[in-house]
């Protein structure tokens, strides 16, 4: 599509027609289909040594946890015995063209986003100049140059690499996740044909958006922009929505502003109402976090991962993005530190307060 026309419904139309038209398809006609597909994408992705563009889907250190296990423990296991297998696409966070933008609600994350300033992002991206795009920043950037230019192709690419992760998952005996805005939030109603394509495959997000999931196997979390403190004045912070949604059984990813401790509960101070924390760096298939029905949501507890912050002053740089949380880790008036077994130090603070924060911004 031409620069400045692309909108959410035109990707909605040209993803529904794409697959639509690629699945109808006898075998040959559709592998042919295949390779014409690939080849349009070579314009903006360059090729392989095989002469085929670099692969969408890809994964990255939090997306393998599920099947590797956390800090040497066991890969996860769903209820049937199955192990899981997740892989994602990672389009540019926080790109703009016109009116359409990959990320619509980033304001409150743009410049701590995980798609510039953690790990290989960080140190081969192009460093604290977040607008630098080298490494896999500009890997990102290709794949979304070549989403929005040749979206048909870009979809049927797209179902066919799912189609292939989903064999090798389940010759392993595993179900296949697949996280399509691993660091976007494009409205889901763009990726609805490709879910829809595969219903054997759980396909999941995290959202700043006041969307729903578009079908049974699309499962949202829902991202807090922080919130505000005794002193920062978080303006973006969305959190009486978040309570909304984990009082309906949502579950809501938040980001504290510790590097290696999170919290076990957050405690509403306007409401009374505590929410337990769970591990969200243990693993990424966020499914799993479900709650029964006429239950409250979990938050997700992720840590701070951004390289150039401290514990300390991390809920401060980041404008609230970033929950302050201090574990506390000195006991009694000597000031000692607690310790368990091993030598590591024991939290004596497990809870996040929150203060009456202000209305919720529109989504």
């Amino acid at each position: 599509m031409p620069h400045g026309t692309v909108s959410i419904k035109s990707l909605s139309d040209a993803f529904d027609a794409a697959i639509a038209h690629h699945t109808s398809l006898p075998p040959e006609q559709r592998a042919a289909n295949s390779r014409a597909a690939a080849e349009k994408l070579t314009a903006h992705m360059g090729r392989t040594k095989s002469g085929m563009p670099p692969p969408l889907l890809t994964k990255n250190a939090k997306l393998t946890k599920a099947e590797a296990g956390y800090k040497g423990g066991k890969p996860l296991t769903l209820p049937d015995g199955r192990g899981v297998e997740t892989t994602g696409l990672a389009l540019a966070p926080a790109y703009q063209e016109g009116k359409f933008t990959t990320c619509p609600n980033s304001a409150s994350c743009k410049a701590e986003c995980l798609g510039k300033t953690s790990g290989n992002y960080f140190k081969l991206g192009g460093g604290k100049d977040l607008d630098a795009a080298q490494g896999p920043r500009l890997n990102s950037f290709n794949k979304t140059q070549a989403m929005l230019r040749e979206p048909e192709a870009f979809a049927v690419r797209l179902h066919d690499e799912i189609e292939a992760a989903k064999r090798i998952a389940e010759m392993n005996n595993n179900m296949l996740g697949v996280r399509l805005n691993v660091l976007s939030d494009i409205n889901p109603r763009v990726h609805k044909a490709i879910i829809n394509a595969h219903p054997d495959v759980a396909f999941y997000d995290y959202t700043k958006n006041n969307s729903n999931p578009v079908a049974p196997n699309h499962h949202y979390t829902y991202s807090s922009t922080g919130v505000s403190d005794t002193d920062v004045d978080n303006p973006h912070s969305n959190w009486k929505q978040m309570r909304k949604r984990l009082d309906t059984g949502s579950n809501v990813a938040m980001a504290f502003s510790h590097k290696a401790h999170l919290p076990e509960t957050v405690h509403d101070e306007e409401t009374g109402k505590k929410y337990r924390v769970v591990n969200g760096d243990s693993h990424d298939f966020r499914p799993l976090d479900i709650q029964p029905k006429g239950q409250p949501g979990v938050i997700v507890g992720l840590r701070n991962k951004k390289i150039s912050s401290t514990n300390e002053a991390a809920h401060r740089t980041s404008n609230g993005f970033f929950v302050r949380y201090n574990p506390d880790f000195l006991m009694g008036n000597k000031g000692t530190r607690a310790k368990d077994m091993h030598g590591n130090p024991i939290a004596q603070n497990t809870e996040v307060r929150i203060r009456h924060q202000k209305a919720a911004p529109a989504l």
